[in-house]
């Protein structure tokens, strides 16, 4: 039957399952039962709510629409970063139509973190997880053509310690 029967530990436990397999259509019948029995009162469910949720819906909706109409609001609002890696660092791009709100940027940075302060207001701060481990020191910015862009250079030293494995007695 099995190539490592031998080795199986419950073999003679899965002959007998496998001798009585015919009889495995009644557990087969109770999950399809108990499957058709719990997707039929989520659809009840759904069908006496239908109109509450459509209603919950609609005012979402409604909402974000009202949101978006101020294209300002929502492009102020979110800080939106392009992070990505080459061979030796590591790269965040925002992109700032304003170049006078970066009198208010502070920006911080962890070995796998990067923390933007004072946007768009000077209570605000985002973090963003970075692909890779950082350097402390040697961070380069620059803006050019409405992109802030932050270098890091990515860590070589991965700081790892050997634990010894005790001998087999």
């Amino acid at each position: 039957m099995f190539p490592f029967q031998s080795l199986f530990p419950f073999k003679d436990i899965m002959q007998q399952l496998m001798k009585q397999s015919g009889q495995s259509s009644g557990i087969e019948k109770f999950v399809q039962e108990s499957i058709s029995k719990s997707m039929s009162t989520s659809m009840e469910y759904f069908q006496k709510n239908a109109s509450e949720l459509h209603r919950a819906i609609h005012e979402n909706q409604v909402s974000d629409d009202r949101e978006m109409s101020v294209p300002e609001q929502k492009e102020q609002s979110e800080l939106t970063p392009s992070i990505f890696d080459s061979l030796d660092h590591v790269y965040v791009k925002f992109r700032l139509k304003d170049p006078s709100k970066l009198s208010n940027f502070k920006i911080f940075h962890t070995s796998n973190q990067i923390i933007i302060e004072g946007y768009p207001n000077e209570e605000s701060y985002h973090v963003f997880a970075l692909p890779e481990i950082v350097k402390k020191k040697g961070a380069i910015t620059t803006y050019k053509d409405e992109y802030l862009q932050i270098k890091l250079p990515k860590a070589t030293d991965m700081q790892y310690t050997q634990i010894d494995v005790p001998p087999v007695e």
